[in-house]
Formats: C-alpha cells, sequence, structure tokens
C-alpha cells in the first residue's frame, strides 16, 4: 500500500518526536525540532486541501477584479491603466484556462500570488481615488474577497500556530 503524503508527514513527524526530540539536549537545536512539528502540522493541515482551496479562491479572485477592472481606466491612473486592464484581462483569462483539465498546485499557487499582486494594486487605486464615483462598490468588493480568503486559509494556521507556547 502507497502512504499518502499526510501519512508520511504524520510518520516523519512521530520519528522526531520520539526518537529525535528525547535526544537532544541543546537548547536551540530542541527549539528547531519544535518549529519543525509545527511545520509538519501545517503541512499536515495544508496538503489535502490546498489545491482545492486555491481554486476556489482563483475563480473567486478573478470574478472581483474584472468586477473593479474599469475603476484602472480613469483619471491619475491612465498611463498605467491600459497596463493594469491588460494584467486584469489576462489573469482572468488564465484562471478560466486553468480550469481545464487538472491544474498542478504550483500552477494554482503562481496563479494566486499574480491575483492577489493584481488585487494590491487596486486597491492602491482605490485609495489614491477615495470618495470618487464607484471607489467604494470596488473597495468593498476588494475588502469581501479578503475575508473570504482569510476564511478559506484558516484551516491551514488554526489550530497549527494557534495553541499553548512550547
Amino acid at each position: 500500500m502507497k502512504p499518502s503524503v499526510e501519512q508520511m508527514l504524520e510518520a516523519m513527524q512521530l520519528a522526531l518526536r520520539e526518537k529525535v526530540s528525547p535526544v537532544v539536549s541543546d537548547q536551540w537545536a530542541a527549539s528547531a525540532l519544535r518549529s519543525v512539528d509545527v511545520i509538519l502540522n501545517h503541512l499536515q493541515a495544508r496538503t489535502p486541501v490546498e489545491g482545492p482551496m486555491l481554486y476556489e479562491d482563483n475563480r473567486d479572485l478573478a470574478a472581483v477584479l474584472e468586477g473593479a477592472g474599469g475603476l484602472s481606466l480613469a483619471g491619475e491612473m491612465a498611463s498605467n491603466g491600459d497596463v493594469l486592464a491588460k494584467a486584469l484581462a489576462g489573469f482572468a483569462a488564465d484562471v478560466a484556462e486553468s480550469a481545464q483539465g487538472y491544474p498542478a498546485v504550483a500552477v494554482l499557487s503562481a496563479l494566486n500570488v499574480r491575483g492577489r499582486y493584481l488585487l494590491d494594486d487596486l486597491l492602491r487605486v482605490c485609495h489614491a481615488r477615495r470618495g470618487q464615483p464607484g471607489v467604494e462598490r470596488v473597495h468593498t468588493a476588494l475588502r469581501g474577497y479578503l475575508d473570504r480568503h482569510i476564511e478559506r486559509e484558516r484551516p491551514f494556521f488554526f489550530p497549527t500556530y494557534v495553541g499553548r507556547p512550547v
């Protein structure tokens, strides 16, 4: 029987806890082992859900960015507006293309990072144009996405990184 990634991570963690940690007397090495233990907890939580989470997050992000795209074309951002609009359209097209077949987690992750850089650019536009028509709607949509993104990623970090100090 082939072990799953989660089972291999669990076995590594068990070996570190039962075989390595008890014989380590150096404080720095013991601290490093505790950090590795936390990272292995994180990987066990993340591995089985990361691909589907990124897929869903990218689709959500593409929809929000497409809805906000018109904001980037007017006002003081005119010189960069065309570049940003093309980047937004390219991102949406790449998200749609990634829905074909079965994309690798690395592809989904790279696409997600790219989309979040675009989100950051649009947040800067919103900040620069505060009070102008349409800006509050776009800013609200971007914040809504960020709230959903945090909830999607929550299982990666809680309780993995939150708990009693070791």
